[in-house]
């Protein structure tokens, strides 16, 4: 899943978590939400793409197609049952058109065409929103 159970993790790790991140990720699960661009620094390296619900991200390969099926049907059993634990705050961020950024290179990865990514929000170490992009030299 997506989310962090319990609610005690939202009052012990509150300082190293990024609430505003947390907010975007779960802002794009919602139904209708708007097209979001962002810029992730992660582990040295930039990833720019547009962020989309695990459901969106799900469906772009037939096996995160299953897991998400999955998913679905045991939140869905686990909704109806009595004092279930509500969902904690998202854990992944999820990228369409996602190409990534390294130090030294003057390309992006991959370079023809944007991939689907999945990223843990706890190795976000800065973002902004917008995409980027580098001209090529004429």
């Amino acid at each position: 899943m997506t989310h962090n159970s319990g609610a005690g993790g939202l009052l012990t790790d509150f300082g190293t978590r990024d609430i505003v991140l947390e907010v975007v990720a779960d802002t794009a699960s919602q139904d209708g939400a708007p097209e979001l661009q962002v810029t992730l620094l992660v582990a040295g390296v930039l990833i720019s793409g547009t962020v989309v619900s695990f459901k969106r991200y799900a469906q772009h390969h037939p096996i995160t197609a299953r897991i998400h099926e999955a998913v679905e049907g045991l939140a869905a059993r686990a909704s109806h049952e009595e004092g279930a634990p509500r969902p904690g705050p998202p854990l992944y961020l999820h990228l369409k058109d996602a190409t990534y950024y390294t130090p030294g290179s003057q390309q992006a990865f991959p370079s023809d065409r944007g991939v689907f990514c999945r990223v843990a929000l706890k190795d976000v170490s800065a973002f902004n929103f917008g995409s980027i992009g580098w001209s090529q030299a004429d």
